[in-house]
């Protein structure tokens, strides 16, 4: 009698907690909101992440699934497009295939060399005379 109950009190709460509450309220919206893109840093870690779980569980191969979803609007768009996801995609799974995790370290030093020199190398500021 007791574990009826209990299953009983756990199946209501869980439909309580899982029942859309959108579709019991009357919408009154008319257009859409534009989706704002706060968190790109999260999206590319958990992008980052992914790829290296997959990496890791499934090798190679997990590396290219992961990365062809990631890159799958260009895949899709073909041409110029087409081509530099492939390398985006290629070029990490094969340098880590290749030379490890130093390789798959290697690229991404490559890959985001710009960025580096621009935010890590530390550099000097020009100070201009000005003249009256």
């Amino acid at each position: 009698m007791l574990k009826g109950r209990i299953i009983l009190v756990l199946l209501l709460t869980l439909c309580c907690l899982l029942s859309p509450f959108e579709a019991a309220a009357k919408s009154h919206h008319r257009y859409k909101h534009a989706q704002h893109h706060h968190s790109s840093f999260k999206h590319k870690a958990a992008w980052a992440g992914a790829g290296l779980a997959a990496g890791r569980v499934a090798g190679p191969g997990g590396s290219l699934a992961v990365g062809a979803a990631k890159h799958r609007r260009e895949l899709r768009a073909g041409g110029h497009a087409r081509n530099k996801a492939l390398v985006k995609i290629g070029a990490p799974v094969a340098a880590g295939a290749a030379l490890g995790p130093a390789g798959s370290a290697g690229y991404a030093a490559f890959a985001h060399r710009r960025w580096i020199k621009h935010h890590l190398v530390p550099h000097q500021h020009h100070h201009h005379i000005h003249r009256a």
